[in-house]
């Protein structure tokens, strides 16, 4: 009886411990859109494809191919190489376009929902959350403001220098 169950434990191991080199695809990874799903496709084919053509390099240098065979080869992965590689710069722009559009309904999304929660930039009237450091849209710094006094302070301020108080970092 123990014998049988130690039989079956060690079965469930070894199972476990090969399920994976026998899986017959890697789960997907979690997060990734269709884009940046073929980018990742396309860069490990890249990588294969100039993996081959190292391989036929060394078969040219130690003589296990001919001139004829080396150059058709070799010319036969170039294209492949040069295909992916222009299919991988037609992709980048649309992610690009992609993460823009996800970073515009994320900072429309987390817009303050009133005046009283808003900043306004001087440098370019963009609302900004209050608290804001820099403008969300220009990037300048906001000049901070004392929470005692109501004194502007220069933007590295510590202290206030009308009533010393310390500014909230």
């Amino acid at each position: 009886m123990i014998l049988a169950l130690l039989a079956t434990l060690g079965a469930v191991v070894v199972a476990f411990v090969l399920y994976p080199v026998f899986a017959s695809e890697a789960p997907e990874p979690i997060g990734l859109d269709a884009t940046q799903s073929e980018l990742r496709d396309l860069e490990e084919k890249k990588t294969q494809i100039l993996s081959n053509i190292k391989d036929l390099d060394f078969e040219k240098a130690s003589g296990k191919l001919t001139d004829a065979d080396y150059e058709s080869s070799r010319n036969d992965y170039m294209a492949q190489v040069s295909a992916v590689i222009i299919r991988m710069g037609e992709l980048a722009p649309q992610q690009q376009q992609e993460r823009r559009k996800k970073g515009s309904a994320a900072s429309k999304t987390t817009a303050p929902k009133s005046k009283a929660d808003t900043m306004t930039c001087a440098s370019c009237g963009e609302a900004n959350p209050k608290g804001s450091k820099f403008c969300l849209d220009c990037g300048r710094p906001f000049k901070a403001q004392c929470g005692a006094c109501s004194e502007t302070l220069p933007p590295k301020a510590k202290f206030c220098n009308a009533c010393g108080e310390q500014v909230d970092a």
